[in-house]
């Protein structure tokens, strides 16, 4: 087993390493152009928003009644998570069913957790796009009729029973989501979204926050493409010409190449430091099993924001 840790390790590290394959030199160009300060401060908004994210998927973990503490909740959310660079769109489920198993956490439960956590990263990115598209802002080809719609669909998906219903039926439990927990959860990704959209702005040659719902939307369009090419490692290559082709409007087509590739790093980068960071924290510490409280709690979302003890 620890043998099979370390392939996926290996594994990894290749699949990070081969996104970047044939691009050091704009990578250095990028790196080049653009400011420390600037490259900073997108880096703290970057490390931000995965850290939001780490909450939602504890959070709906609590919502199938298992907790598990802080630092090793964390271990696996960010270690499991570098699954995604490995080819198959599969491979962080697994991860994450893997590791939390190791604390008491049926793999069903596990799973059922990531593909909550996978839906709703969809669903409120659709409400983004929508709603920005909505607006009125300029979002490719998208209409405001289209922005509607996908508004429409985002609420359905995000409507407590459907929710609940459907991770059932993967984990054999029910989720004991609420309307407060679901407003919890998407407030968490508002501001995932908002992080993600920042550094985008901020690595910009002339930032300015007024495009930000446009960076907003053009990001969770780019993930949820990203998500789509599930033969592509963490989404390489589609999520980096969708950004550009939505991110050339407004910042022109060079620019728009040095900041997704930028961006690209950054995240790169920042889930192999949370990974590293996580890890490391939570083998200091004891790994008990996870302890499961009441189950359908509406303070499922709250007690995750207040923070783990």
């Amino acid at each position: 087993m620890r043998a099979a840790r370390w392939l996926f390790l290996g594994v990894v590290l290749a699949g990070a390493l081969l996104a970047f394959r044939g691009h050091g030199d704009e990578i250095v160009s990028a790196i080049g152009s653009t400011s420390v300060a600037s490259v900073g401060g997108a880096s703290a908004l970057v490390l931000a928003g995965l850290g939001l994210t780490s909450v939602a998927w504890l959070a709906l973990l609590r919502g199938f009644g298992h907790r598990l503490p802080g630092g090793i909740g964390r271990s696996v959310f960010f270690v499991g998570q570098l699954g995604k660079y490995v080819p198959g769109g599969v491979w962080s489920i697994g991860a994450h069913a893997h590791l939390a198993r190791d604390h008491g956490v049926p793999v069903r439960v596990t799973a059922s957790t990531s593909l909550t956590f996978l839906g709703l990263n969809l669903a409120t990115a659709a409400a983004v796009v929508g709603v920005v598209a909505c607006a009125g802002v300029d979002v490719g080809p998208l209409t405001r009729t289209t922005g509607a719609v996908l508004c429409l669909a985002a609420l359905v998906s995000l409507v407590p029973a459907v929710v609940n219903r459907l991770a059932g039926l993967v984990a054999g439990v029910q989720l004991g989501l609420r309307w407060l927990d679901v407003v919890g959860l998407v407030a968490l990704m508002a501001l995932t979204w908002a992080s993600y959209a920042g550094a985008v702005v901020v690595l910009s040659p002339e930032p300015t926050w007024s495009v930000l719902p446009a960076a907003a939307a053009a990001f969770a369009t780019a993930y949820a493409v990203g998500v789509a090419i599930v033969v592509a490692p963490a989404g390489v290559g589609p999520r980096e010409v969708t950004l550009v082709a939505l991110l050339s409007p407004m910042l022109g087509v060079g620019a728009a190449g040095a900041v997704a590739v930028l961006v690209r790093v950054l995240h790169t980068g920042a889930d192999l430091l949370l990974a590293l960071v996580a890890w490391a924290a939570a083998s200091r510490v004891p790994s008990p099993a996870g302890r499961p409280p009441a189950q359908n709690s509406s303070a499922v979302v709250h007690e995750s924001v207040a923070g783990d003890p």
